[in-house]
């Protein structure tokens, strides 16, 4: 079986910088079964009640093709096609060496990020989250189609995973959820660093980066696949009233209106799937 094992410099990046980037990590054939199997949900193949469908809105009317306004399947981490993504042996290792070998999955998407939508706005992953410590949570990013500042690329902040949580809230022209960092001053134009990949290539994020993506202003998509990985010693603990309050009461919101009464944590449990080791959470 093949492993990736990462050298004494890749370490040292990762910790200096909060973000690595590996070529080619992920071949061909895998990315094309995820992109049909993409596809197949657009088609009705696929049974999509177990999953977390986001739409482009200002694209919904605009397009009859699914695969024209859907922005992003999550969840897919319970499907038998797009969990060879997220238990990929090759990721996996790569995840193992900075954070611990005993991981488990917490979140997994598919991002489809058709002609037309609209940039992510600044923010940090670890805004979502209720676990902790935050050294123990990363994520992965692996490009399925040549990503590139048109069409709407990652751009990180290197070095500000250093830094601390940032308020973050709605802002005008994202989509809920999109939540952005409030303070202008931390994702400055000129400090950020665009991440141009081509397919297969994957980039490891620390939880505490300041990062977004910009919109897609070509003809073409951009898809992609994301995963979030947590340690087994992570704990989960309540965030109501704090800087994190926003998606909770937008989480247990939305879990109303569908009939579910959920507390926030408890959503996070239900997402949370074990890889190696045993959940303690």
């Amino acid at each position: 079986m093949s492993s990736y094992k990462l050298s004494a410099e890749q370490l040292q990046f990762y910790r200096d910088n909060g973000f690595l980037v590996i070529k080619r990590l992920i071949d061909f054939t895998d990315l094309h079964n995820y992109k049909e199997r993409f596809l197949e949900a657009c088609n009705g193949k696929v049974n999509l009640e177990a999953l977390t469908v986001v739409k482009e809105k200002s694209l919904v009317t605009k397009y009859k093709k699914r695969e024209d306004y859907i922005n992003k399947i999550q969840d897919i981490h319970f499907d038998d096609v797009f969990m060879t993504y997220t238990e990929h042996p090759l990721l996996l290792d790569v995840v193992a060496q900075l954070i611990g070998d005993e991981i488990m999955i917490i979140n997994a998407m598919f991002i489809n990020k058709p002609p037309g939508t609209l940039i992510h706005p600044p923010h940090q992953d670890f805004h979502y989250m209720p676990f902790r410590p935050v050294d123990k949570i990363i994520g992965t990013w692996t490009a399925i189609d040549h990503a590139h500042i048109n069409n709407g690329c990652l751009w990180v902040i290197p070095g500000s995973h250093k830094a601390t949580l940032f308020e973050h809230e709605n802002l005008p022209g994202a989509l809920k959820m999109y939540h952005g960092i409030t303070e202008e001053s931390v994702a400055p134009l000129d400090r950020r660093v665009h991440i141009e990949m081509g397919p297969g290539d994957t980039i490891f994020i620390h939880p505490l980066i300041v990062h977004g993506s910009e919109a897609n202003n070509t003809k073409s998509y951009r898809r992609s696949m994301c995963a979030h990985y947590v340690h087994v010693d992570c704990k989960c603990v309540d965030v109501r009233g704090t800087k994190q309050d926003i998606v909770v009461r937008e989480v247990e919101e939305s879990k109303r209106k569908q009939g579910i009464n959920m507390t926030f944590l408890e959503f996070w449990h239900l997402k949370s799937k074990p890889l190696k080791g045993i959940s303690k959470l």
